[in-house]
């Protein structure tokens, strides 16, 4: 082709480098929002595992007070400040466990703020009649946590354990 212009065909198909590039912006965005997505559900997983954690400890500790004879759990009653126990599960999560028992209690109240384990037991709900003592003793266990972002978290469970071989 000396000197002669090259002539472009128009019956040639393809794409232009401007509608490549065009393309790979829309596609960068798209994957953006993906991995967002992700992040967001690998975060929810974690909380869950931790919900689930906690739960199960909580749960754990409320059915071992709840095993034993009525007499073994009245004797603990009358020590609300049990000390904490740490346990700590894969990624770097510390749970802390307290629980409360009261004798001749239908519930107990605790005050303060309900995501910490640091709360003393205030008042125990008892019988309408004074005079009359119920069988059952209240339990409440409590499991705190901190996640990675230092937000504090509990689980509180309450149960009675009744007396079985009580009558009126």
């Amino acid at each position: 082709m000396d000197g002669a212009e090259m002539k472009r065909d128009n019956s040639e198909k393809g794409f232009s480098l401007v509608e490549v590039m065009i393309a790979l912006i829309v596609l960068l965005f798209g994957m953006l929002g993906i991995m967002g997505m992700q992040y967001y559900a690998v975060s929810g997983n974690a909380t869950s595992r931790e919900l689930r954690m906690a739960t199960n400890l909580g749960q754990d500790m409320l059915e071992s007070l709840k095993a034993g004879p009525f007499a073994t759990i009245s004797a603990t009653s009358s020590n609300t400040d049990i000390p904490t126990v740490g346990v700590e599960i894969s990624g770097g999560i510390n749970f802390t466990r307290r629980w409360w028992v009261r004798a001749n209690c239908l519930a107990l109240n605790v005050t303060g703020s309900t995501n910490v384990c640091t709360n003393p037991v205030s008042t125990c709900t008892s019988s309408p009649d004074a005079l009359l003592s119920p069988p059952v003793s209240a339990i409440r266990t409590r499991t705190c946590w901190t996640d990675k972002q230092g937000n504090n978290h509990a689980v509180t469970m309450d149960s009675v354990r009744w007396n079985a071989n009580a009558y009126f």
